[in-house]
């Protein structure tokens, strides 16, 4: 009999009081706003690329594919890169005892990881790398694909510090390496709108090559159509509503439009909605809600996209919005929108001198007038000429993005010695992760189970602190007994799966009225209830039923292969995973997974194979560790497992079943 095979399959899933902090509005229905409708909202409108636009747009066309946006994602060359090829540093994360270097051949850029016993390599892996996101204004980070399937390079260049580093997210022992997924919620903000593949979690028939003009204005397969046709509209006079003009928007929609990508956070989708369905001009937040946490600091710290979020603490934006405000609805003062500063078309580099100086003294007095004006004496005497943003919006640290600073979008007078973009103590660090409470930055009345979804993907994908999950369990009871009849299933078995109480989910499910839910994530998750409790054959119902929904999601597909062959449904396994790694041989436990399918059936040669090749991608994936040493034990090859046992001890020193292991093999 074997000893330590590991079946497993690790899945890593990537981490209130409503508080209305900004304009915004609930309606599902933009009609019944009063807002016009346009005819590019339907389905059936496609998008057709910006150089579509700039055929008859040339002019705009120009100048926005040089803008941040227009620079946001391109096809990985040397010569698109702002990046340094010519000195690429070797980065060490200590943590995972591993080295990754940028490296470029000719035009063409890779990453190298690799890690060193002594003087010897004992691990390498070399990925190229074939798209560069971000515009360099702040980053370039990087993505490499395969067989359709995105993941985010563990190496990023810091433009402003000019330096390569670990990318965000991946610092302090919370390295994904090459497995974190570029989803069709990441695509929607940093790319024009991609063909994305229905069901899968980060596969892409083709993705553009930067933001494009249908970001903001939509669609423009209609609005082509008839212009080719010749059908013109004289916009003097009526509105073409064949395509979304931002500029004819309500303050309000405008701000949804940018508010869309640019409040970071934790994003709720409606039930129906996904990232991509949502139109410029229509409602955001029948589309969406945004969460962030309160802090006692979050005043004074930020994360870099909340840009909306800060401009709406501001007493000049408050005061524009206001009815009958002293410089409002009174002053005759229009709402301030983003678009009052900020021309999209243009890059921010080559927008006129003393631009935003103009913006503000057209509601603020020049340095003349003290009273509403500016009351810095050294402004005053024009021995200072900064600008107004420079005092009043400085650059600062972001508190996701190292190595990077953004212009703060809170605009007021700073306090004397205000820290702004330095490094914080320990203490103050953990006095900003103190928890107050859960904002909603989108919705002024968030439903009680859109605010426990809210707590439930803040804890998925930024911490793992219980009272989050406690949270929601309230606010799901509360949803409950405000409507008996609403189905809350996804939401309740999404929170048991979280805190695993499967047999919780279990009883649910086998409970009378029990509707099955049509999504392939609560399918999923029931399913791993059932397994966990002992009883695959639901199990495997259910992860079929995930798999339905989602065929190209690997993680469903790995968990259904796993189920079985657990049920002795091997050989049906094995052809699942030939399917999977033939479009994605980086898939390291699908490797392992096949391979112990292929101990199963008995062919040995074939399992030591996928094994040996799942440890050539992850050096650290234990149970290919463990299963390629127990197989070596097991068929006599004792010499050659131990170093196995000897890296399984090393990563989980208190094991009990590599201690035994070892003093088998020792």
């Amino acid at each position: 009999m074997f000893v330590g095979l590991a079946l497993t399959l690790v899945l890593v899933l990537s981490a209130c009081t409503p508080a209305g902090d900004g304009p915004g509005g609930a309606a599902s229905d933009p009609s019944a706003t009063g807002e016009p409708a346009f005819r590019n909202w339907v389905e059936t409108a496609e998008y057709v690329g910006r150089e579509t636009c700039g055929t008859c747009h040339q002019a705009q066309f120009d100048t926005f594919v040089r803008s941040q946006m227009g620079r946001s994602w391109k096809h990985a060359t040397r010569a698109l890169s702002d990046a340094d090829w010519d000195n690429t540093p070797v980065l060490r994360d200590e943590y995972a005892d591993l080295y990754f270097q940028p490296f470029a051949r000719g035009e063409d850029l890779f990453v190298r990881e690799f890690r060193l016993s002594g003087t010897d390599t004992t691990h390498l892996r070399v990925e190229q790398i074939d798209f560069i996101a971000g515009s360099g204004h702040h980053t370039n980070s990087h993505i490499y694909e395969r067989g359709g399937y995105l993941y985010q390079i563990p190496v990023t260049w810091y433009t402003q510090d000019r330096k390569w580093g670990l990318a965000p997210k991946f610092q302090g022992g919370n390295n994904y390496r090459f497995s974190r997924v570029i989803t069709d919620e990441c695509m929607a903000c940093h790319n024009a709108p991609p063909s994305f593949v229905e069901g899968s979690e980060n596969r892409f028939v083709s993705v553009p090559s930067g933001i494009g003009c249908e970001n903001c204005h939509g669609p423009g397969s209609i609005h082509v159509e008839e212009k080719r046709a010749g059908i013109m509209v004289n916009t003097a006079v009526e509105m073409d509503n064949s395509i979304v003009n931002p500029a004819k928007l309500s303050p309000e929609r405008q701000l949804d439009l940018c508010s869309r990508c640019h409040m970071q956070g934790v994003a709720v989708f409606e039930e129906g909605e996904s990232p991509l369905d949502w139109r410029p001009g229509q409602v955001l937040a029948a589309h969406e809600n945004v969460y962030w946490p309160r802090q006692p600091d979050s005043v004074s710290t930020f994360i870099m996209a909340s840009h909306p979020d800060r401009l709406a603490m501001s007493a000049c934006f408050q005061a524009s919005w206001a009815e009958g405000g002293d410089s409002g609805a009174s002053s005759g003062m229009e709402p301030m929108t983003c678009l009052t500063c900020h021309d999209p078309h243009v890059p921010i580099e080559e927008m006129p001198k003393r631009h935003y100086d103009t913006v503000c003294q057209s509601c603020h007095a020049g340095p003349t007038a003290v009273t509403t004006g500016c009351t810095e004496p050294s402004v005053l005497s024009g021995a200072n000429t900064a600008t107004c943003s420079s005092c009043h919006m400085p650059p600062s640290g972001t508190s996701d993005i190292p190595f990077v600073k953004v212009t703060d979008h809170f605009i007021r007078v700073q306090e004397p010695g205000t820290r702004r973009g330095q490094a914080l103590s320990e203490e103050e660090s953990a006095r900003q992760q103190a928890f107050i409470r859960l904002a909603s930055l989108i919705q002024d009345q968030p439903s009680h189970r859109n605010v426990a979804d809210g707590f439930l993907t803040y804890y998925e994908q930024f911490t793992d602190r219980p009272g989050m999950l406690d949270s929601a369990a309230v606010r799901l009871q509360k949803a409950r007994a405000l409507n008996p009849e609403d189905d809350l299933t996804a939401s309740w078995i999404r929170l048991w799966h979280l805190q695993e109480d499967y047999a919780a989910i279990v009883r649910y499910t086998a409970g009378t009225g029990f509707r099955p839910p049509e999504d392939a994530w609560t399918a999923y998750r029931i399913g791993e209830a059932y397994q966990h409790t002992g009883r695959m054959d639901e199990a495997v119902t259910w992860f079929e039923r995930a798999v339905s929904h989602g065929r190209d999601h690997l993680r469903f597909s790995d968990k259904l292969a796993v189920a079985w062959t657990q049920v002795g449904r091997a050989a049906e396994a094995v052809a699942l995973y030939d399917r999977l790694l033939s479009a994605q041989d980086r898939f390291e436990t699908g490797f392992n997974n096949r391979g112990f399918a292929y101990l199963v059936l008995g062919d040995f040669a074939a399992a030591e194979a996928d094994f040996r090749r799942a440890i050539s991608i992850d050096p650290d994936l234990e149970e290919a560790l463990a299963n390629l040493a127990s197989l070596l034990y097991n068929t006599g090859r004792v010499a050659e497992s131990r170093p196995y046992v000897q890296r399984l001890l090393r990563l989980n020193p208190s094991n009990p079943d590599y201690i035994g292991f070892w003093d088998a093999v020792k």
